[in-house]
């Protein structure tokens, strides 16, 4: 954890007793399950702090650098995680700020089984978890209800466009990670996000801790509402996302 610990001050987060005591049973709980099936491709409490745990947290200060406010996530948001796999990034940043609205949504059933075991252990408040595909979930009473939308390794930018940008409200941004500056993706994507309501995308570097690889955050800000024909049907947005030919 004495990793764990600077890490977290590097990117100005406190690391209280009552946050080390969330995360040591979180990592030991995503440790064992991960041994009975695939909820990450981590197997040591070592990755798992460094690309899931610190990793979360970058979400963090990209969010208030983009925001310009150290307190930005403390709001009253409501946030929705999309594709959450073992609860990453949003449930380690639902330890740091309790009083989050916050929704995490997977497809699989093992996943979303082992997040409500973990919510009930842990008895969070203000939290959700169902099991659904993101299309479903655009088309349903969730459509245009997030301030924020956090994604990681969903899809690649066009499909990702079209999947989340409807689950956000007028001025709602939707915040993913990428490793290297996914340029290819980003010009790929830049028709569907005009369509979906966004005018421009923002990219934000986030280099702490050094020792391992940056990550660059995609944040989309929505300017206007989404047309109601999308997402399209399940499957669709990957099989056939939408770029413009040349």
């Amino acid at each position: 954890m004495e990793i764990l610990k600077k890490s977290l001050l590097e990117l100005d987060i406190d690391f209280s007793k009552d946050l080390e005591d969330k995360l040591d049973f979180f990592c030991a709980q995503i440790l064992e399950s991960s041994k009975k099936f695939n909820l990450t491709g981590y197997k040591s409490l070592e990755d798992i702090e460094s690309f899931l745990i610190i990793r979360s947290y970058r979400y963090v200060k990209a969010i208030n650098n983009y925001k310009k406010d150290k307190n930005y996530i403390k709001k009253n948001l409501d946030f929705l995680d999309l594709g959450t796999g073992a609860g990453i990034p949003s449930l380690p940043i639902k330890f740091l700020y309790p009083n989050l609205n916050l929704k995490l949504v997977d497809s699989s059933n093992k996943k979303c089984d082992f997040i409500e075991e973990i919510i009930n252990k842990m008895e969070l408040g203000k939290i959700s978890v169902e099991c659904t595909r993101a299309e479903s979930l655009g088309i349903s009473e969730d459509r245009e209800k997030y301030d924020i939308v956090l994604t990681r390794a969903l899809a690649k930018l066009p499909t990702l466009a079209e999947l989340s940008i409807g689950l956000i409200k007028v001025n709602g941004i939707v915040v993913t990670a990428k490793g290297k500056f996914p340029d290819t993706e980003l010009n790929q994507s830049k028709f569907i996000t005009n369509i979906m309501g966004v005018k421009k995308h923002e990219i934000i570097l986030i280099e702490e801790p050094t020792y391992i690889e940056n990550d660059n955050f995609v944040i989309w800000k929505k300017n206007f509402k989404t047309p109601k024909k999308y997402p399209r049907r399940n499957g669709m947005p990957k099989k056939e996302p939408i770029i413009k030919k040349k």
